[in-house]
């Protein structure tokens, strides 16, 4: 359904950021309704209204059903700090099912989309299992050990780290499980040691970080005012993780930051050689778990100290 002569009708419409090339991206207003700016590569997906993107209505691009089914989905967003999911749903005029998140970023509305995988019945019970076993972990040791061996098993990529960020920039890794030939903990913290202090509110807010191949060619998003991009599944590698990911010699990342009491406590960090693909349903099970370790983490810390001010010494 490429369409050529859209995109070359529009070739004078300003970038506003980029997206990593696994997906399509819409913005619309604040209602869902009319198009203000998409990625580049949209006419490959659908056919544009009238010759053109920008202006059209959502309905005649996606359908009346999705694009009803999205508005609903972005009041659900607004009350909560992350897009809402809509998995396996219809385009009109698209063969396959498409994966849908939507969530207001101001004035405007950011509606993200991929090909779906097969529906995962077991995605919700993988997620007890995952939550369950690390739950049984008392110590911030052995909660950490645990996590990354989870973390490794169920992806079988690379290594898996994590890493305790200190407030002063230092960085050094709890816990790692990995391939033999990869550098061991204490090289690869070194490597994570100079996060930027717009990089660690970067992680804190994405609540989860998925890039596929940091290598891969960004799409640009045209339109104008440029959107905000803090909470897009398919935001494009930053410099950072693109300077990162060339130095430490990794194309794929998973990111789950760790939380306490608000602040970034550290992150686990997955990585892999070779690109690799999650699609929702497993980047979903995966924010649950990482959400239960900020909560597992917090807990034990509390324990920690509750021991320590108990001790005889501490008097």
């Amino acid at each position: 359904m490429a369409n050529s002569g859209s995109e070359d009708s529009q070739a004078t419409t300003p970038k506003a950021g980029a997206i990593q090339p696994r997906g399509w991206a819409i913005v619309c207003d604040a209602q869902a309704a009319r198009m203000v700016g998409h990625s580049a590569n949209l006419a490959g997906l659908l056919p544009p209204a009238k010759g053109v993107f920008i202006g059209a209505a959502l309905r005649d691009l996606v359908g009346s059903e999705t694009s009803h089914a999205l508005r609903n989905a972005l009041s659900r967003a607004s009350a909560a700090p992350r897009p809402s999911l809509l998995p396996f749903r219809p385009i009109a005029g698209c063969e396959g099912a498409f994966d849908f998140s939507v969530h207001g970023a101001g004035e405007q509305t950011i509606i993200e989309i991929e090909r779906s995988a097969q529906p995962d019945l077991d995605a919700l019970d993988r997620a007890r299992a995952l939550i369950d076993r690390l739950s049984r972990s008392d110590s911030l040791d052995k909660l950490a050990l645990m996590a990354a061996r989870l973390v490794f098993s169920v992806l079988q990529w690379d290594c898996v780290t994590i890493l305790r960020l200190t407030p002063e920039g230092a960085a050094h890794a709890l816990a790692q499980h990995k391939h033999p030939d990869w550098p061991d903990a204490a090289q690869f913290a070194a490597l994570s040691a100079d996060f930027s202090a717009e990089s660690r509110d970067f992680y804190l807010g994405a609540r989860l970080r998925f890039l596929s191949d940091c290598g891969a060619a960004p799409v640009d998003l045209i339109g104008a005012p440029a959107p905000d991009l803090a909470l897009a599944h398919l935001r494009a590698a930053t410099a950072d993780e693109a300077g990162r990911a060339a130095k430490a010699g990794f194309a794929a990342l998973l990111s789950m930051p760790i939380r306490v009491e608000g602040a970034l406590w550290g992150l686990l960090l997955a990585h892999d050689r070779q690109p690799r693909s999650l699609n929702m349903n497993e980047r979903a099970v995966f924010e649950l778990f990482g959400d239960f370790l900020s909560l597992s983490v917090q807990s034990a810390l509390w324990r920690q100290e509750a021991a320590r001010t108990r001790s005889p010494s501490a008097l």
